[in-house]
């Protein structure tokens, strides 16, 4: 059965006239294993800490939010949402947002980010991420497992290894792999650019836009077996196309170009 070991809402005593708060709280990372945060429009930032702790700082306006924090398990639960009579006003602005997260972890820790309308930002975590946002951008560097997903923002990324899903409808994707053999891609109106630092000897690539270009950069000498599919647009791969590799890399877009490099850039 699973224990509250730790909870809070917080109401903030606040000074006279203040409407906005920061509050901090230090967690045991003893047998946690998650991370979760929600926030409905703040941003939420995430970096390395000390081994042991799991550490967050929240600022929030008292006035329209209550913030959550608890264990769950083996899940630290961080949340910001608006009080019931400020839900339906200011909606989702970053101009006066509900509540903003910086939080430091330890490594290797599985995080969730999700905030609607705020951007994610998460450093050198060495560890799985999932990330979700409505129209906020989002950063990712050093993960072990990364999966981000968004409506209009963009999405960038850094020494990213093990399975990776990038995901949105306007924004751009960029990024850098460390290491993986297993890349899903895809966007309707934004750009995809990728650089692989090493090639995976076994793996699927696969890649899709609709109306804005495709590059995926390989260092010299990389081979796999490709397609390309684009109605209207330039192709270009100049990488080894070797039908019997391992790796397969599967490349789609309407009207932008393709171009599959062989040498980083």
């Amino acid at each position: 059965m699973n224990s509250l070991a730790l909870s809070f809402v917080f109401a903030l005593p606040l000074a006279a006239g203040a409407a906005v708060g920061t509050v901090h709280k230090d967690f045991s990372a003893a047998g946690i294993t998650q991370l979760a945060v929600s926030s409905v429009d703040g941003d939420i930032a995430i970096t390395p800490g000390a081994a042991g702790t799991i550490g967050a700082d929240m600022t929030y306006d008292a006035e329209k939010c209550e913030l959550t924090a608890e264990t769950r398990g083996k899940t630290v639960f961080l949340e910001a949402r608006r009080k019931k009579r400020w839900q339906f006003f200011s909606f989702g602005s970053k101009d006066e947002p509900c509540a903003k997260f910086d939080i430091k972890v330890p490594a290797g820790l599985d995080l969730n980010p999700v905030s609607v309308s705020g951007d994610l930002k998460v450093e050198g975590v060495n560890g799985p991420v999932t990330g979700k946002t409505v129209s906020g951008d989002a950063a990712v560097s050093g993960s072990a497992g990364l999966s981000l997903t968004t409506v209009s923002g963009d999405l960038e990324f850094s020494g990213a290894a093990g399975k990776i899903s990038l995901k949105t409808t306007s924004g751009d994707i960029s990024g850098g792999i460390s290491s993986s053999g297993d890349v899903e891609a895809r966007t309707v109106s934004g750009g995809i650019s990728l650089k692989v630092l090493k090639t995976a000897a076994k793996g699927f690539f696969s890649l899709g836009t609709v109306s804005v270009d495709v590059k995926l950069f390989f260092p010299k000498g990389a081979k796999a077996a490709t397609t390309f599919h684009s109605v209207s647009g330039d192709q270009n791969n100049n990488i080894i196309n070797d039908p019997e590799a391992g790796l397969k890399i599967n490349v789609e877009t309407t009207s932008g170009d393709l171009a599959l490099n062989g040498t980083a850039q």
